[in-house]
């Protein structure tokens, strides 16, 4: 007996060196792999030394190593920076009209492209969180072996087993106290605010195109306005250089007519430069290269704006119903107020429904102390459970009353940024109105003075030549006719661009070379 139990101490006790010498045998494998590992690799380690992925100081801007941006999978060196330009977009075989660049600004505008697919996003979080509703059905499987140690007196049995355990469990969640109503809720919201925010991304989208658009047709109107001024100018020196050549004009006379028309060439120049500077814009805004080559078409006289017949309360009203800014405004203040019951639902219990079915494949072997070894037995029993199983968290350290108030604090954030954004639609329409309304009657006025100065500068010409005005009466009608024609560019251009901002402050979708033709057609149908 006593060599017996002696024998069944020393199987126990190599039983426990065998698992410590095996957990240390793992311990030592799992620290030659991460030895190994980094000593093969040439990335840095961000848990020994995560300073590697920063700037060295704070006066260096941030410059990411080969190794750093191969070990965050991203940064300059795994980005192309060559912009290729969109398949099927040439602007350049065709002089482009506006409805044209506006097709192409939302089909290829990133900011357009990025809210798309944060709406599909939203769609499919959407998705996530109807899916609650539905059982889920997993399949899992054990497959291991043991060995254990059953000590008696005299006597100890040693019992090697082989399993494998396959099971299909399901689980339904039965009752949750509102928790999947108001996740509904907050997802369907979210979903209406990505789809507005996309809406109103395509409107900006429109408004940027249709500003820079009437941008480079007002930098062409100054280019012709300053060729014009130009011919003007080298007119008045040639008047002025005959003249001087039959000795009825001073010199001083003819250097300042000449220093007029070197001044018409420098604003010439720099009509240049102001219309490379607007295709920039232009091609920027339609999601484009600023490097490509861009001619539209040019606005007519029929086809600006014209007057509005609304009053400014009515344009108001309609943008404060037609804006999906603030409709998406409006839709997160009720996805705070599904988080706000969300929040509450957390206080309540839980129940769920679950089952399982499987079956339990085994083979095992029984020994025993004296070396005696019986024969191997396998079987597969059949296992099933059906259960219900309710859980209601009694205790959480005050997570849950603090997670209320932040989402209560959330709500009268969504709330004031509603009421801020309704004061900025506001504001962003009276505004507009009155400028489209300014312009309008400005433009009028500047044909009107265009007119003017024409026919004076032509009377005074006139006079000039019968020698009925001076050369100093003569260069201030050339000055006041070439300040009329640019300040009739500039009104042209105010009333296009003041025609957008109101368009897009009412919430039109888009327009023609008029803005404000939806407004008018929304009033008609009132």
């Amino acid at each position: 007996m006593v060599q017996s139990a002696l024998r069944v101490t020393l199987r126990m006790t190599d039983l426990r060196d065998r698992r410590r010498a095996l957990r240390g045998l793992s311990w030592l494998a799992l620290a030659a792999w991460s030895a190994l590992a980094a000593a093969c690799s040439d990335r840095p380690f961000a848990a020994v030394d995560p300073e590697a992925f920063t700037s060295a100081d704070m006066q260096t801007p941030w410059q990411p190593s080969d190794e750093a941006v191969g070990a965050l999978g991203t940064g300059v060196g795994a980005m192309s920076l060559a912009e290729p330009i969109p398949a099927g977009v040439d602007v350049s075989s065709q002089r482009m009209s506006l409805l044209r660049l506006v097709d192409v600004a939302l089909a290829n505008r990133p900011q357009t492209s990025a809210a798309w697919a944060q709406a599909q996003r939203a769609a499919a979080e959407y998705g996530i969180v109807e899916g609650a509703w539905l059982p889920t059905l997993g399949f899992e499987a054990d497959f291991y072996y043991g060995q254990s140690i059953y000590p008696a007196e005299g006597v100890g049995l040693l019992v090697d087993q082989t399993a494998f355990v396959p099971q299909l469990a399901l689980n339904y969640l039965l009752l949750d106290f509102g928790r999947r109503e108001a996740d509904d809720d907050r997802a369907r919201a979210s979903l209406w605010t990505a789809n507005l925010t996309f809406n109103r991304s395509l409107q900006a989208a429109v408004h940027a195109v249709q500003v820079g658009y009437f941008d480079l047709d007002s930098a062409l109107a100054l280019n012709l306005a300053a060729q014009r001024n130009l011919e003007l100018a080298q007119t008045v020196v040639d008047m002025i250089e005959q003249q001087f050549e039959m000795g009825l004009a001073t010199r001083p006379t003819l250097l300042l007519a000449r220093q007029d028309l070197a001044q018409a060439r420098f604003d010439l120049e720099a009509t240049v430069a102001k219309i490379l500077a607007a295709k920039a814009r232009l091609l920027t805004a339609c999601g484009l290269p600023a490097t490509l080559p861009l001619e539209i078409e040019r606005i007519r006289e029929e086809e600006l704006p014209t007057a509005l017949s609304l009053r400014v309360q009515d344009v108001i009203d309609q943008a404060l119903v037609g804006r999906p800014d603030l409709a998406a405004a409006v839709a997160k203040v009720r996805a705070a107020d599904a988080a706000i019951r969300r929040a509450d639902a957390e206080f309540l219990p839980t129940v769920s429904a679950y089952g399982d079915v499987g079956a339990i494949v085994t083979t095992f072997q029984t020994s025993d102390t004296n070396d005696d070894v019986y024969p191997w037995v396998t079987g597969s029993p059949p296992t099933w459970t059906v259960g219900l199983r309710g859980e209601w968290l009694l205790f959480d350290a005050f997570e849950r009353q603090n997670a209320v108030k932040a989402a209560r604090a959330a709500r009268s954030a969504a709330e004031a940024e509603l009421r801020g954004l309704r004061l900025q639609a506001i504001g962003e329409t009276w505004d507009a109105y009155f400028r489209v309304d300014v312009a309008a009657k400005q433009y009028e006025y500047g044909k009107a003075l265009v007119v003017a100065s024409e026919d004076a500068f032509k009377s005074v010409e006139q006079s000039y030549e019968m020698g009925l005005a001076t050369i100093t009466e003569l260069v201030e009608a050339e000055k006041d006719l070439q300040q009329a024609r640019s300040t009739l560019v500039a009104t042209r251009a105010d009333l296009l661009v003041a025609a957008a901002d109101l368009a897009l402050a009412a919430g039109v979708e888009r327009g023609r070379y008029d803005p404000l033709e939806q407004l008018r057609a929304r009033e008609a149908r009132r």
